[in-house]
């Protein structure tokens, strides 16, 4: 009988698990990159967060991908932390949802779902086939519970598991720990609540015990995106620990008033599994309603507990409008000034990189961590001017307008292009800094003199860009004539310290790949110079 049990109970948890799978997945193919843009978009304030996260949480069935979404959105700097909390209370509510549908006798659907959602899923278009694929998971998912809810109910003739289940009410604090613990295993706490309601829909479990597993689920299911931001910035570690914080405050506020918050579900419905959905989402509602006024407090909480500096970085466009593309002049004007600020993102690469190998310090890696964010924001700045560019070249421009457009594409090209050797700079100090290679006093007083040199021949063109300078223009192309020449001796006298055994190979290839960066940085400066004598 024991094994019968654990087959039945394991087995429809597993079914479970991979309809929810199945749902979120279809769900994901239908809104797809929709989601990252939602969030984006709709997340401006508290109130408009929540209804952000729930409604996304509620449509695709799973909290864990919303709050996976929002940590690496708020990594890639997209999101700030304090967007993210609406988001994650609402996400908490939407997760309520799967709870309320199990809460119905679906078993006796399980089948004619999946026979529906296996005839869409024959058909042609994707459109069908993706909700064939949710209907398929939602047919697994009923039969889950068919077989969890079999399962328990042989649990009724053992005493060991009764006297267990009582205790969970008894002693609430047991209850949120058995519910988190196995919602931290299974990563999901929409499986956990359907557990719950398979066992009370045999008479397993009282509304205090099934209420106390609930609440443990809502910590347990901390643990995904948890483990998500392991490796992130500062912003989306306190995003994971927010969603904690948030949950565990909820826990401990309903916990101490159990008895008057059981006493008030029971009056929803007559039905013991409706009255667990009923507390599921009563309780997060209800913490979110408690918490909402407090959000800033919340913040200030995980900044304490998760403490450091962030670096920002702004990958947001500024003077680029597409209501101004109708007045080609100007937006020509704001098309420049948008590739100027862009180039001078790029110097500050540029002097962060050079830090870098000025400083042996532990600040090293805070320092590579922000050039490669900046390179990243860099690219979407470049990919903006880019596109704008484009629809800019469709309306009327003179030739001289049309000659300044080709040239500041030809220009937010090269800065692009400095701005992927500055990063590939940034990657051979990392690796530098990981495997402890060391340079030479000579090796390290030449690699400044170079960054030196290349610094000021970038920054001289970036003035030259913005006053549309000739003379600074030449000076420039004299300058990266100069860095060919540094190019030439420094690698020479690398390959002199090689053969005098004075420098270690592996720290060698480190330094020639560097040098080797920067040469490329010069040409590229050298590049941008020659438009601005031709095209500016």
């Amino acid at each position: 009988m024991i094994a019968q049990i654990v087959f039945s109970l394991i087995g429809g948890l597993a079914l479970f698990l991979y309809g929810i799978s199945l749902i979120s997945k279809g769900f994901q193919k239908v809104a797809g990159e929709r989601i990252s843009k939602i969030l984006e978009t709709f997340t401006g304030s508290p109130i408009r967060g929540i209804m952000t996260g729930a409604s996304i949480t509620a449509i695709i069935q799973s909290s864990s991908v919303t709050t996976v979404t929002l940590v690496g959105l708020v990594n890639a700097g997209v999101l700030t932390l304090q967007q993210s909390v609406g988001v994650i209370m609402g996400a908490n509510i939407g997760t309520t949802v799967t709870a309320q549908i199990v809460a119905f006798k679906v078993g006796m659907y399980a089948l004619p779902v999946i026979a529906i959602g296996c005839l869409l899923w024959f058909m042609p278009k994707d459109k069908y086939q993706s909700l064939g694929q949710i209907l398929i998971g939602f047919g697994i998912l009923f039969l889950g519970m068919n077989f969890m809810s079999g399962g328990a109910k042989p649990l009724r003739e053992l005493p060991f598991f009764l006297n267990m289940l009582v205790n969970f009410g008894k002693q609430p604090i047991l209850g949120v720990f058995a519910g988190a613990l196995f919602t931290a295993i299974i990563q999901s706490s929409s499986a956990t609540s359907g557990l719950v309601i398979a066992l009370s829909m045999q008479g397993l479990l009282n509304l205090n015990s099934a209420i106390c597993l609930i609440f443990g689920a809502d910590i347990g299911t901390c643990v995904t995106a948890l483990l998500a931001s392991i490796g992130t910035s500062i912003s989306a570690k306190r995003t994971a620990v927010v969603h904690l914080l948030f949950n565990v405050l909820g826990v401990l506020i309903f916990l101490s008033i159990l008895p008057l918050f059981a006493q008030v579900v029971s009056k929803t419905s007559t039905s013991l599994p409706r009255q667990i959905a009923n507390a599921l989402t009563l309780f997060n509602v209800g913490n979110t309603l408690i918490v909402l006024p407090f959000v800033s407090l919340l913040v200030v909480m995980v900044k304490r507990i998760v403490p450091g500096e962030e670096v920002v970085i702004d990958r947001g466009i500024k003077y680029i409008e597409k209501h101004i593309l109708v007045m080609p002049p100007v937006a020509l004007t704001q098309a420049t000034k948008e590739t100027i600020r862009l180039a001078e993102m790029v110097s500050k690469m540029l002097h962060n990189c050079q830090r870098i190998f000025l400083n042996s310090n532990r600040n090293n890696r805070k320092l590579i961590k922000t050039v490669v964010k900046m390179e990243e924001a860099s690219d979407e700045i470049y990919l903006a001017i880019s596109d704008y560019l484009v629809k800019l070249s469709q309306t009327f421009l003179t030739k001289d307008q049309s000659r300044k457009l080709a040239g500041l594409n030809h220009v937010i090209t090269e800065i692009e292009r400095i701005a992927d050797h500055v990063n590939n700079i940034a990657q051979l100090a990392k690796h530098k800094v990981n495997r402890n290679l060391p340079f030479s006093s000579k090796a390290m007083g030449q690699l400044q003199y170079m960054f030196s040199k290349v610094k000021e021949v970038y920054d001289d063109v970036v003035v030259g860009l913005k006053n549309e300078d000739n003379e600074i223009a030449y000076k420039v192309i004299q300058g990266e004539s100069e860095i060919d020449d540094i190019e030439k001796k420094l690698h020479a006298d690398h390959i002199k310290r090689l053969e005098e055994g004075i420098c270690l190979p592996e720290a060698g290839i480190l330094f020639v790949d560097i040098v080797r960066n920067l040469e490329r940085i010069g040409d590229h400066t050298d590049s941008i110079a020659h438009v601005i004598l031709a095209e500016f």
